[in-house]
This record gives C-alpha cells, sequence and structure tokens, in this order.
C-alpha cells in the first residue's frame, strides 16, 4: 500500500492514509490573499512560509504491518517574484511531518517551480496560464515507526499545467482555478497518482485595502497607499481534487485514489507589506477507492511578506 501527499495550487492538498509514503504535489500558494491580482507588478517579490495541519479519521483501512497515519504537519516555504507585470515566477519547498499512534517521521518534499503568464486583462478581470515541473528532492528512507519506508516526494520530474482567473467587484473578489499534474514513475518505477485539482474563492474586503500588491500595477501610487493600509479580508469557496490510483511494482493499488470536495472558509489581516491569512477546510465530498478512511479538517496558517 503506497501513501501519497498532494500539495497543490491555491492552498488545498490531499493524501491517502497509510503512512509507508508520502507522494508527489502541486503549487505555490497565492489564493490565501485573493485580491484579484494573478501575477506581481514587475520586480515586486514576496515571501511566504505556512503551517498546515491536517487530520485523519479512523475508519475502514486496517493497520496490520504498516501504521495508519493519524495527523499530519507541512511547514512549507514560498517566494514569488514579478519578472514583468504580466510574467511571475515561482518556487515552493514543503518539509513533511507524519503522525502514528506509534511515532511520527517525515522530511523534505518535493521542490515546486512554476510560472505564471498573464495573457488577458480587461478592466477588472485578469486569465493566466500556468505551468511547471515538480522536482524529485523527496526524501526516501526507513520509517521510524514500522518496517516501512517513507517516501516524501515522488522520485520523478512531474509537469504540470493550469489556468487561472479573477474578477473584482469594489469589495468582492472572484477567483478560481483549474491544474493538472502529470506524475511519471519515480522510486523504483512505482507511479504516485496523477493529480487535477479545481477551486473557487469568493472575498469581501471589510477594511483596508487588504492587499500587499494591487491589482493595476502601473498605479504606483496607489499600490503604496494601500500597503501602508490594514487590511481585513474574509474569504470562503471550494476546492476540489482528484487522484488517480497508485502503482506499486506494477500493481495497481485498489485502495488508493480519490475524489475530494473542501468547502474552506478564511480570513486575511494585513498591515504594509506583511499579511496573515488563515483558512479552515472542512471535507464535504469523500469519494475514496476501496479501503481508505476519511479526511478530517485542515487548519492553515501563513505569513507573506512583499518586497
Amino acid at each position: 500500500m503506497l501513501f501519497g501527499i498532494v500539495l497543490l495550487c491555491a492552498t488545498v492538498p490531499t493524501y491517502s492514509q497509510c503512512a509507508c509514503c508520502a507522494g508527489a504535489g502541486i503549487g505555490s500558494s497565492n489564493g490565501d490573499y485573493n485580491n484579484g491580482i494573478l501575477t506581481l507588478p514587475e520586480g515586486k517579490t514576496v515571501v511566504e512560509l505556512y503551517t498546515d495541519y491536517r487530520t485523519i479519521k479512523d475508519g475502514s483501512a486496517p493497520e496490520e504491518d504498516e501504521k495508519l497515519l493519524t495527523s499530519m504537519l507541512i511547514n512549507s516555504v514560498g517566494a514569488r517574484y514579478g519578472v514583468t507585470k504580466n510574467f511571475t515566477v515561482s518556487a515552493l519547498v514543503p518539509y513533511v511531518s507524519l503522525y502514528t499512534k506509534s511515532g511520527s517521521d517525515g522530511g523534505i518534499g518535493d521542490v515546486i517551480l512554476l510560472g505564471t503568464y498573464t495573457f488577458y486583462q480587461k478592466g477588472a478581470f485578469n486569465l493566466a496560464l500556468q505551468g511547471g515541473i515538480e522536482l524529485p528532492t523527496g526524501v526516501q528512507k526507513s520509517s521510524a515507526f514500522d518496517n516501512t519506508t517513507v517516501i516524501v516526494g515522488s522520485g520523478s520530474y512531474d509537469p504540470m499545467a493550469g489556468l487561472l482567473f479573477a474578477k473584482r467587484w469594489a469589495d468582492y473578489t472572484l477567483s478560481g482555478n483549474v491544474m493538472y499534474k502529470h506524475t511519471t514513475p519515480g522510486f523504483q518505477q512505482n507511479y504516485y497518482g496523477s493529480l487535477s485539482v479545481q477551486n473557487l474563492t469568493l472575498s469581501y474586503r471589510i477594511k483596508g485595502g487588504g492587499s500587499i500588491c494591487d491589482m493595476d500595477a502601473d498605479a504606483a501610487a496607489a499600490v503604496e497607499k494601500k500597503v501602508t493600509a490594514f487590511g481585513w479580508n474574509v474569504y470562503a469557496g471550494y476546492s476540489g481534487e482528484w487522484l488517480d490510483k497508485l502503482k506499486e511494482d506494477g500493481v495497481v493499488d485498489d485502495n488508493s485514489g480519490h475524489y475530494l470536495g473542501l468547502a474552506n472558509l478564511g480570513t486575511n489581516l494585513s498591515y504594509k507589506q506583511w499579511a496573515f491569512p488563515l483558512t479552515v477546510s472542512l471535507p464535504v465530498i469523500s469519494q475514496m477507492n476501496g479501503l481508505q478512511n476519511d479526511f478530517g479538517v485542515r487548519f492553515r496558517v501563513g505569513i507573506i511578506r512583499a518586497f
């Protein structure tokens, strides 16, 4: 049995339940401060730190030689840079900690590199294409809590592509994206499952600019005015994840893969060039393949700094 973790674009991850391996992922986080921009202004840099805690419910998956996960903690650091006003590059590095009733283990995950290009902008409406690759930097080692192997990463170069949009009306912003990651054979030529994700978020600005970068990159004075103001946003949305079945030693694992739907609620406080998002995600759809435990609640907190 294999275990997979997915870190995806706009902050929505996924996992199975057995702790022998933590697989591939996608995305640099950019949805926690929803301000209607898809690419950064030219020369703007954003650094992001996130802590993501996820619970796993006790259920039907049997615990024999391989211990079942009870929770996991993902700490990640990311950076984005506006190469031009329409093109932004980004990178994300996660560190994953896995917890069972018999102990814990973890390690660094796969580094994710992305490029985002805004190809259409009219008024407060933006469309962008996104593409990138996941690098095989994740660790593979003996488990500290059973006799299996912990793999944090896929062990392969996995390409990804997606489409993003954002529309702003005064204090409201609607944004969304779809992303697909094609997973190629990795450690020992095992297949850790391709991934498709979809996200839709509606944000409401309660106070101030509420963003560390303005949608109109050319209005420098307006940007600086908003950067110095205190802001408060709230947001809600839906995230869908489809994960293909895993394959080990050429054999498909029927107790893997799923479709998961999450209801997301969050808030973001910003001051000057700092932002502090908090998101709670609740599973509303859990279509699991075979014997797998259900997904639980997720909590995500971040610190964002713009330069």
